[in-house]
């Protein structure tokens, strides 16, 4: 394939907008095959996720996202980078034991910090499969009642307390998720309820086959190599530094992990099929940044650098062809993938946008406006829209901000 420009600034979202599957032509058929297709949707607050979800899913609704976890299909837990994510119940396993090396040394700190031994996180297992066992999926207020009854809670840590996230009753529950013993499952209100995890498809099921694909087993690098297609094929345009930033796994190691992709999505046995976003995967160069342009590479001349993005090969092709659809103003949720899926984002923001997205830089971010490609708005509860600096406010695009959250609010209510 002869090198060949690709896309300006501005085009460079659309090419991720249309990865994301936030148009027609990229959505899935259901919110499970949206969630299969990212690997994993930032959830860390439960009241976006039925929004996230249900903009990659043509036709879906709040209840559709609501009838996923009720059935089991989806989840909700801490695979990866430190934060609440949703899988799908197929993957949760496998990407959960594939990563689960990068928070080994947070869990022995934290456990050492608050006087957790192994003996104590075992009688918490017990404790919480006990519950289950008995009650069904219970909500997280009612664990922390059993673990303060069973004396591996302090009094000052009950389920109506607030602590700073370093107590022992925040610790149990990421431990637990991280191991394997728990997961976060039904819907109730704004929470999820957590269950048992253990007879969710065991890691062995996944891609790194018997091994599970754990560090230090056959069948690791493989499963990196998947992390890698599912995430360039789903965010695309993505760098190594970006696959880093949303694994936690080192620079060279995230680099390696995506050429291992690119490799497999070339072999002669992958089984295409671009209805199922099953396609190869290509490299391209950055020239100038995300605020330049890229070029296609060939295969034979392109070679990892930090410079080098990755994106699904049929992505030019998908641009050029729904152009109209990229432009459209989306309304997407706190969190959004398209968001903080990356660590460069400045084909979406700059930094004024940045900081109106999370003004207090503290990891809190508002709902967005994304309007031909470009951040032009945010909307924080009850707050109303808040205008970015380089918004070109018109009547054509307050109508369409408008059209785009109502049509939003109207999915999510059925």
């Amino acid at each position: 394939m002869p090198a060949a420009r690709l896309a300006a600034p501005r085009e460079l979202s659309y090419l991720r907008i249309l990865a994301q599957g936030l148009v027609p032509a990229t959505s899935a058929p259901d919110v499970e095959e949206a969630v299969r297709r990212q690997l994993a949707v930032q959830g860390q607050q439960p009241s976006a996720v039925p929004h996230a979800l249900i903009l990659r899913a043509e036709g879906a609704t709040g209840s559709d996202v609501d009838a996923a976890f009720a059935a089991g299909r989806l989840v909700r837990s801490w695979p990866m980078r430190g934060t609440v994510h949703i899988t799908t119940a197929a993957d949760h396993h496998w990407l959960r034991v594939a990563l689960k090396h990068r928070s080994e040394v947070w869990t022995r700190r934290a456990a050492e910090h608050l006087g957790v031994d192994d003996a104590a996180a075992e009688r918490a297992a017990d404790t919480a499969l006990a519950l289950i066992d008995r009650e069904g999926p219970v909500a997280r207020s009612r664990l922390i009642e059993a673990w303060q009854e069973a004396g591996l809670l302090d009094a000052a840590e009950g389920p109506d307390s607030f602590t700073n996230g370093s107590g022992r009753r925040r610790y149990l529950l990421v431990r637990l998720q991280r191991e394997g013993v728990l997961v976060q499952g039904p819907r109730r209100g704004n929470e999820h309820l957590i269950m048992d995890a253990r007879p969710l498809p065991a890691a062995e099921t996944g891609p790194g086959g018997t091994g599970g694909g754990a560090k230090g087993v056959p069948g690791h690098r493989a499963a990196l190599a998947e992390i890698a297609r599912r995430y360039a094929t789903s965010h695309g345009p993505v760098s190594a530094a970006d696959l880093a930033r949303w694994t936690t796994l080192p620079l060279a190691q995230s680099t390696r992990a995506l050429e291992d992709a690119v490799e497999i999505t070339h072999a002669a046995d992958y089984p295409v099929d671009p209805a199922a976003a099953r396609v190869p995967l290509v490299r391209a160069r950055a020239e100038g940044g995300l605020r330049g342009r890229a070029r296609l590479l060939d295969a034979e001349a392109a070679a990892p650098g930090r410079d080098v993005l990755y994106l699904r090969a049929d992505l030019p092709a998908l641009l050029e062809e729904h152009s109209r659809a990229v432009v459209r103003t989306l309304f997407l949720p706190s969190f959004d993938e398209l968001h903080v899926g990356y660590k460069d984002r400045l084909c979406l923001t700059d930094a004024a946008g940045e900081l109106l997205i999370c003004p207090a830089r503290n990891g809190m971010f508002r709902p967005l406006l994304v309007d031909r490609g470009r951040l032009v708005a945010v909307r924080p509860v009850g707050q109303g829209l808040l205008w970015a600096d380089e918004a070109r406010r018109s009547a054509r695009l307050e109508a369409a901000v408008e059209r785009a959250v109502r049509r939003v609010e109207r999915r999510l209510r059925r």
